[in-house]
């Protein structure tokens, strides 16, 4: 790229060069057409006027009109400009070569004025050495009606604009103007190439720390789906839950270099973005100085700066919001949370959000800018968007729930529901949250199945450990032994439970409820509820169960029927 950008400057210069000591064959001499052709650039068909640019240097000065249906002796537009820009060569030509160049027309003594002649207003050239004045253009009342103006006042704005546009034409032709220009161009090519190689340098010293945090988010990726909990909590539930916060820990470890290696990737767009408009710039402006390359630079400016600066300005823009949208990610990041698990919630969530704000970014900033190019190019807008508008009718009616899932989507991480590493019920499915964007989720079950469900297709969530989980636990005890007995037991067992140090962390608290829920002459169900930490549920219920079941033997409580719609 480096030699790339070196060559750009070298042609510059070069071009500067042989503009500056062009010979006598570069020199602009008037050489009469042979013969004038029919249609002539820019021409145009207005209302009830034919009309056509006239350019000097590649800057259009003003437009000349013709009726489209001209009487006999009257010149065609083609004919007029031919005659005009003719004659504004024969101003601007130039004598000699070398350090000898010179202009035929002096521009410190050249005046445009107004002569009036047989009703008509015409522009006529002199200056110190040429006192016969020279026809350039004759203002008809055609060109008065185009311009919605009267003769004498369109003589007047024509005079202005033609005695400085010639003034700047011969000057630019001067020696010594050139080799000034020729010394700006040269300098502004040195610096560039300086920032060039300094662009270069950062480019290649952030290339290598985005490969190394590349590396080191993949490896604290696979560790986190390595730590992933079960769907199905084994019985150890201490050995779970310290799994869970490990999984938690390292899934908040690998967001920081995700956020880092977001903010360099785009400062590295960035950087080359604004080199590229501003070569672009400079290439451009340097062009301008010159006459032989002046039309180059006003096409430039006319059509391709117009849609290159657009895309380079949506690059840079996407980069700039990709750096701001990090930067908003790290402030909440940073921000005080009321408890060490919701700041897990919230920076499992933080990277979601800030996909979908990028991704939504994105979008709207290439349909601007691709409308905007669009529009620099000639294709009406206004029926693009009739266009759009049709398609989008058809397409919305086609994709439906795929819009829809991305608003339940969003709304998903608006509202906080559910995160990554979440026990959720979804409809009729069960199982972690392992997987979450904002067009599904995908759940894996307690037999390992990876179940994906749109967001339009879910009616009804359960999240079973959103900051707390809860035990309820029933158990039937027949009617006939001691129900009272019973629920000493069902009691003792839940706070010896609370006791222990393997299980003090996943009972929050007291006994919340226990009592006798429903009587039968098969079964008495005693039932307690009790808060534990999030998925600890599942391996607290199976020691309560097993030790339930042990303590009803030892104080002889027989066990009822089973209870009518539990398992």
């Amino acid at each position: 790229m480096l030699q790339r950008r070196s060559s750009a400057s070298a042609a510059v210069a070069a071009l500067a060069l042989y503009v500056l000591w062009s010979g006598p064959a570069n020199a602009q001499t008037l050489v009469p057409p042979t013969a004038v052709p029919s249609t002539v650039a820019g021409e145009e068909q207005q209302g009830l006027f034919t009309t056509a640019p006239i350019v000097l240097d590649g800057a259009t000065l003003f437009r000349v009109a013709v009726p489209p249906s001209a009487s006999a002796g009257t010149p065609s537009i083609a004919t007029r400009v031919n005659d005009i820009e003719t004659s504004l060569g024969e101003v601007v030509a130039t004598t000699g070569s070398g350090s000898r160049q010179q202009t035929t027309y002096d521009p410190r003594s050249l005046r445009v004025h107004i002569e009036r002649t047989g009703g008509v207003d015409v522009l006529e050239v002199v200056d110190a050495q040429h006192t016969d004045p020279l026809p350039i253009v004759t203002i008809t009342a055609t060109d008065a009606r185009y311009n919605q103006t009267t003769v004498d006042a369109l003589a007047a704005e024509w005079r202005g604009t033609l005695d400085s546009a010639l003034v700047r034409a011969l000057l630019r032709r001067q020696p010594a103007v050139q080799r000034r220009s020729f010394a700006e161009v040269t300098r502004a090519a040195i610096v560039l190439a300086l920032a060039s190689v300094l662009v270069w340098g950062l480019r290649l010293w952030l290339a290598r720390r985005i490969a190394a945090l590349t590396h080191d988010v993949k490896e604290r990726t696979a560790r986190a789906r390595a730590e992933r909990p079960s769907a199905e909590p084994a019985a150890d539930g201490a050995a779970v839950h310290r799994r869970r916060r490990r999984f938690l820990a390292i899934s908040l470890r690998a967001v920081q270099p995700e956020r880092r290696l977001a903010l360099w990737r785009a400062t590295a767009e960035a950087l080359l973005w604004a080199l590229a408009l501003a070569w672009f710039i400079a290439a451009t402006w340097g062009f301008s100085l010159f006459p032989q390359t002046s039309p180059l630079a006003a096409t430039l400016t006319r059509a391709t700066l117009g849609v290159a600066t657009t895309i380079i300005i949506v690059g840079l823009l996407n980069r700039a919001l990709d750096i701001v949208i990090a930067r908003i990610a790290g402030a909440w990041r940073a921000a005080p949370f009321s408890n060490a698990e919701d700041r897990a919630r919230q920076l499992l969530r933080i990277p979601t959000i800030a996909r979908a704000l990028g991704g939504f970014k994105g979008f709207v900033l290439v349909f601007a800018g691709g409308l905007t190019v669009l529009g620099q190019i000639g294709v009406p807008v206004g029926s693009i968007f009739t266009i759009g508008g049709l398609a989008a009718i058809g397409l919305s009616l086609a994709a439906q729930s795929f819009v829809r899932d991305f608003i339940n989507g969003f709304l998903v991480l608006l509202e906080d529901q559910y995160v990554v590493g979440d026990y959720v019920t979804i409809n009729a499915y069960s199982g972690i949250v392992e997987a979450l964007t904002l067009r599904m989720v995908q759940l894996r079950d307690a037999s390992g199945e990876l179940v994906t469900i749109p967001h339009s297709a879910t009616t009804a969530v359960a999240n079973q450990s959103r900051n707390w989980s809860r035990v309820d636990y029933r158990v039937p005890v027949d009617p006939q032994s001691d129900v009272a007995k019973a629920l000493d037991v069902v009691r003792n067992v839940i706070e010896g439970l609370a006791r222990e140090e393997a299980w003090r962390d996943a009972v929050l608290g007291d006994i919340e409820w226990i009592g006798i829920e429903a009587l039968s002459k098969d079964w008495a169900i005693v039932r307690a509820v009790v808060r534990t930490a999030p998925l600890r549920q599942f391996a607290l219920r199976h020691a309560i169960n097993a030790r339930v079941l042990s303590a009803f033997a030892n104080a002889h409580v027989a066990l009822g029927a089973q209870i009518p719609g539990v398992a």
